[in-house]
């Protein structure tokens, strides 16, 4: 008999475990669930049900402490089910939030012990990034920004650059919904 297929997996799971799903391929690959859990700002509790459902389905895996997909194909399968701006608000959002450190598998909360969570997200930013982004959400264009802040275009360029790679963003779509968003 043949495996069903990825998309025929997807419609065989209830809608919330579908809705799980999507948020949690702007997660990435990767990720843990107490990051799941806040992006969709529910208890890990209240998850447990539907990715029960997911892990069955073969849709997700344990790897150490982690939740993963079973391989890029899949991953890739259940992220273009999401529409782009939903994605990029999400990747906007999810970039906002502080990151769980390890021990944050699934139906596991955050590991005794694990330390601080790195800096990531926007309190990563500089000020000057900060502000650029700022800049960016009110619709400026980098020569506008440039002038308000009194640098040059190319100065503007190197920020937004170093921006994007901090946040893990690769449009001003998501610049400006991140922004909006810490407004």
């Amino acid at each position: 008999m043949q495996p069903l297929s990825v998309p025929a997996r997807l419609a065989a799971l209830s809608a919330p475990a579908r809705r799980i799903l999507q948020v949690a391929s702007v997660l990435g690959p990767c990720f843990g669930v107490l990051d799941l859990a806040r992006l969709m700002r529910c208890a890990t509790a209240q998850l447990l049900p539907y990715l029960d459902e997911i892990l069955a389905a073969g849709l997700l895996v344990n790897v150490e402490d982690r939740a993963t997909f079973p391989d890029e194909l899949v991953h890739a399968a259940v992220a273009e089910t999401l529409c782009k701006p939903a994605a990029a608000a999400l990747r906007a959002e999810a970039a906002a939030l502080p990151r769980s450190g390890a021990g944050t598998g699934v139906g596991v909360g955050a590991g005794v012990g694990a330390g601080p969570a790195p800096v990531t997200g926007w309190e990563s930013l500089t000020e000057q990034e900060r502000r650029i982004a700022e800049l960016v959400g009110r619709a400026l264009t980098n020569q506008q920004i440039a002038h308000r802040i009194g640098r040059t275009r190319h100065t503007v360029n190197y920020h937004l650059r170093r921006t994007f790679r901090k946040l893990g963003i690769s449009s001003r779509v998501e610049l400006a919904a991140l922004a909006r968003a810490h407004r």
